[in-house]
C-alpha cells in the first residue's frame, strides 16, 4: 500500500492538471484535451477521494458539482462596505466627474480605468493565502447573504489563486452573469419541460446563486467577471486599477476583455462611443461603462460619501425606447392607499424584455402628458429597468380615445377617495387594513402585511409574496394579527409546505414578537413614517405607551418630524381600531428590547463604528440598542470615532482604529463596555 505522503502528492498533481485543463476550457476557450480524455482524469480523482478518506477535499475539482443542500443562506458581512456607483447619462456629466475630482486632489492629469458594467448579480469572493474561503452577495453593502455552496460550482473561478504572491486575505470584488446565447437556450428548455421561464438573464442569476441545493448551480452556465477589491490585509498591494486587473489574470481569475486604460477624459468618451456600438453585438448583458481612478493613492485620497466611492463613476446607457397603444388605464394601490395611474399596453419588447404595463406616476403627469385611454404612446425602460410613459403620438390619435378620470370611490368597499400633495388620490382609511375593507382584491391589505414582516419592520423570514397572497385569498389572515394564530395544521397541507418548513416560518413569527421599539413603530406602516423616524420616535419616547398617548405638539418636537407626520402619528394612534390591534399584539405577547434603558447613558453622544462578526448579537440589533443608549453608531472610522467594537474577522476598520489610537471593545468585553462595568 503506497505512504500517505506519496497518495497526498499523487493527489495534489491530479488536482492542479485538472485544475489546469478546466482553466483552458471555461477561461480561455483553448482546450488541450478531448473530453473522454478530461472524463478519465476526473474519474480517478474521484476514486482517490472514496478511497482514501484523509485527503484534503475542501478546494477539490469535484466540490464544483454541489454538495449537501443548505438549510438557509447565513449571513455575509461586508468587512469593508459595498457602495454603488454615482451615475452619468450625458458626456458632461464625465467632465463634471472629472473637475470634481481636481477640486478635491488639486491635480491637472488623470488616467482612467474603464470596463463594461456587467448587468448581473454582485459578489464578493474572500480568499486567505491564496485559497477561496466564501462568497457573498452586496445584500444592503454592510450585510449579504452566503452563497460560498453555490459559487463554488462557477468552473470560471479558482479554488486556489495561481502563484505564490498572495495577500493573507483578500475580498476580490466581480459581477456573476450568464451569456444571452446560454439564457435563451436554457429558456426554450424550460419552455419544452414546461417549467418557469425566467424573464431576463439577470433574474436568471439572482435565482441560480441563491439555490440552496448547490448541485442546481452547478448545472447551469454561470460566468464571472472579476474587477476589483474590498478589504486586502497589505493595504497598498497594487498601485493602479490596471496593475490590480493584471494581477487578478495571473492569479488565473476572469476579468473583462473590453477592459482599457484611458489617458484622459476624452479618450474614456471614445470608449464609450466605441463600447456602446458594440454593445448589441455582446453576448451578455451590460448597462453602462463604469470609469475609475487609476492610482490607488489617489482613490484613497478621494475617499467615499455615505453610498458612493468619489473616485468612480457610471456612465449609464441611454434609456432604451419603444411604442406601444394603450388598451387600459387602471389604478394601482400601494400599502399606504394612493393610487398610482398605471397604462395597461399591447406587449412591446423593449431592451430584450416584454413591456405590458408602465407607470404614469401621478394625475398631475397624466395631465401635463394628455395621455388617453387607447393613445399610442412612447415608453422607456428608466434606468433600463421601470417602464415608463414619456409621451403621447397625438398624430396617431383616435376618436375612441378616452380622457383618465380619477376614481371618486374604491370600486370594491365603496370608501370615498381623497385628494393629497401631486394631485394624487388617496383611500383615507388613516388605519391598520384588515381584508374587511376589501380595497381593490385585499391589495392594500397584502402589501401592509409586506411590509409588515419586511426585513427592517418585524423581520419574519418564509412570508414571501406568494405565501401572503395564499394566506389572506383563503382566509388565514384577516388582520395582522392573525400572524400570530396561525398553527401548524393549518399550514401543513399547503402546497410547498412540509413539516420543516412550516416549523421554520412559525419559529420566525413567534420569535419576532421579541423585537426593537423602533421596528414595531415601522412596521405599523403610518403614512410619512420611514425607518430613521421610527428609530428617533423609539430613541425620544423610549416605550410604546409614551407613543401611543403622545399628542400633535410632543410629536413635533421629535428629530425630522414635521407638521404632516405629527398628524399622521397622532390620527393613527388616536384611532380606536388601531389602538384595539395594538392592544391585541400586546396580548399576544409583543415585548420590545432595551426598551427601558434611560436616554442618557455613559455613550449618550459617542460615536461608535461596528465591525466583525459578534457572537451575541447580529449588527442591527447591537446598532438598536447603542442608538437608544444615545450612542451616534456609524460606518466608517475617523478621527472623531470613540469607540470601535471589533467582531470576529475583522479588518480594515480595525487597523485604521489602531493607528488612530481609537479605543477597542473586544467581542468577550462587549457586555461589560453596554453596561459601564
Amino acid at each position: 500500500m503506497a505512504a500517505k505522503k506519496e497518495i497526498k502528492e499523487i493527489y495534489s498533481s491530479l488536482k492542479s492538471e485538472i485544475n489546469h485543463h478546466n482553466f483552458l476550457y471555461h477561461n480561455k476557450d483553448k482546450p488541450e484535451i478531448s473530453d473522454v480524455e478530461y472524463d478519465q482524469l476526473f474519474q480517478k480523482l474521484l476514486k482517490l477521494e472514496d478511497e482514501y478518506l484523509f485527503l484534503d477535499k475542501s478546494d477539490s475539482p469535484s466540490s464544483r458539482v454541489g454538495d449537501t443542500p443548505q438549510s438557509d443562506l447565513k449571513e455575509f458581512l461586508h468587512e469593508v462596505p459595498m457602495l454603488s456607483l454615482d451615475n452619468a447619462f450625458e458626456s458632461e456629466d464625465l467632465y463634471d466627474f472629472e473637475k470634481r475630482v481636481f477640486n478635491k486632489i488639486k491635480k491637472q492629469k488623470l488616467h482612467y480605468s474603464c470596463e463594461p458594467k456587467i448587468d448581473g448579480v454582485a459578489v464578493s469572493l474572500i480568499y486567505e493565502k491564496g485559497k477561496f474561503i466564501k462568497a457573498g452577495t452586496r445584500g444592503d453593502g454592510e450585510q449579504g447573504e452566503d452563497i460560498s455552496h453555490n459559487v463554488k460550482t462557477i468552473k470560471q473561478i479558482p479554488l486556489n489563486l495561481n502563484g505564490n504572491s498572495h495577500p493573507k486575505k483578500i475580498e476580490i470584488r466581480g459581477e456573476i452573469f450568464v451569456k444571452i446565447s446560454d439564457f435563451k437556450s436554457l429558456n426554450n428548455t424550460f419552455k419544452k419541460n414546461n417549467q418557469k421561464v425566467f424573464a431576463n438573464p439577470r433574474n436568471f442569476v439572482a435565482g441560480s446563486v441563491r439555490q440552496l441545493d448547490s448541485s442546481i448551480a452547478s448545472k447551469r452556465p454561470l460566468n464571472i467577471y472579476c474587477h476589483s477589491v474590498g478589504f486586502i490585509s497589505e493595504g497598498s498591494f497594487f498601485e493602479t486599477q490596471a496593475d490590480m486587473v493584471m494581477t487578478f489574470q495571473g492569479w488565473g481569475l476572469p476579468t473583462s476583455d473590453d477592459y482599457k486604460l484611458c489617458k484622459n477624459i476624452e479618450e474614456v468618451n471614445s470608449y464609450v462611443s466605441h463600447l456602446t456600438t458594440k454593445r448589441d453585438g455582446l453576448d451578455y448583458e451590460i448597462d453602462g461603462i463604469v470609469i475609475k481612478v487609476n492610482d490607488k493613492s489617489l482613490q484613497n485620497m478621494l475617499g467615499a460619501s455615505s453610498r458612493s466611492p468619489r473616485w468612480a463613476i457610471a456612465k449609464k446607457f441611454a434609456a432604451e425606447e419603444g411604442e406601444s397603444k394603450i388598451i387600459s388605464i387602471s389604478f394601482q394601490m400601494g400599502r399606504t392607499g394612493a393610487l398610482t395611474p398605471v397604462a395597461n399596453l399591447e406587449p412591446v419588447k423593449i431592451g430584450g424584455v416584454t413591456i405590458s404595463n408602465a407607470t404614469l406616476h401621478n394625475m398631475d403627469e397624466v395631465k401635463r402628458l394628455d395621455v388617453r385611454q387607447n393613445d399610442y404612446v412612447k415608453i422607456i425602460r428608466a434606468g433600463d429597468v421601470i417602464p415608463k410613459v414619456t409621451a403621447v403620438l397625438i398624430n396617431e390619435r383616435k376618436a375612441v380615445a378616452k380622457k383618465v378620470l380619477p376614481p371618486s370611490h374604491c370600486p370594491t368597499c365603496k370608501e370615498p377617495i381623497s385628494f393629497f400633495e401631486s394631485n394624487t388620490p388617496m383611500l383615507d382609511c388613516n388605519k391598520l387594513k384588515t381584508t374587511d375593507q376589501k380595497c381593490f382584491g385585499f391589495s392594500q391589505f397584502k402589501e401592509t402585511l409586506k411590509h409588515f414582516v419586511s426585513r427592517n419592520a418585524m423581520d419574519i423570514e418564509g412570508l414571501g409574496q406568494r405565501t401572503i397572497d395564499v394566506f389572506v385569498e383563503i382566509g388565514f389572515l384577516k388582520s395582522v394579527t392573525d400572524l400570530y394564530k396561525l398553527s401548524k395544521s393549518q399550514i401543513i397541507d399547503l402546497e410547498g409546505f412540509a413539516s420543516k418548513s412550516t416549523e421554520k416560518l412559525l419559529d420566525s413569527i413567534n420569535s419576532s414578537l421579541t423585537t426593537d421599539l423602533y421596528r414595531f413603530v415601522y412596521a405599523l406602516g403610518i403614512k410619512e413614517i420611514g425607518l430613521e423616524t421610527s428609530k428617533n420616535l423609539s430613541k425620544y419616547f423610549t416605550n410604546l405607551n409614551s407613543i401611543q398617548t403622545a399628542k400633535y405638539d410632543d410629536f413635533i418636537q421629535v428629530d425630522d418630524v414635521g407638521e404632516v407626520a405629527a398628524t399622521n402619528l397622532e390620527n393613527f394612534f388616536s384611532n380606536i381600531d388601531n389602538k384595539k390591534i395594538i392592544n391585541e399584539f400586546l396580548k399576544l405577547g409583543l415585548k420590545f428590547k432595551y426598551q427601558n434603558k434611560s436616554k442618557a447613558s455613559h455613550l449618550t453622544n459617542k460615536v461608535i463604528v461596528i465591525t466583525g462578526k459578534l457572537s451575541h448579537y447580529s449588527r442591527e440589533d447591537l446598532k438598536g440598542r447603542l442608538e437608544l443608549m444615545g450612542a451616534k453608531v456609524t460606518n466608517s472610522v475617523s478621527a472623531k470615532t470613540d469607540f470601535l467594537i471589533a467582531g470576529e474577522d475583522s479588518g480594515s476598520k480595525l487597523s485604521k482604529a489602531n493607528k488612530l489610537n481609537i479605543k477597542i471593545i473586544s467581542d468577550e468585553n462587549l457586555e461589560s463596555f453596554i453596561d459601564n462595568t
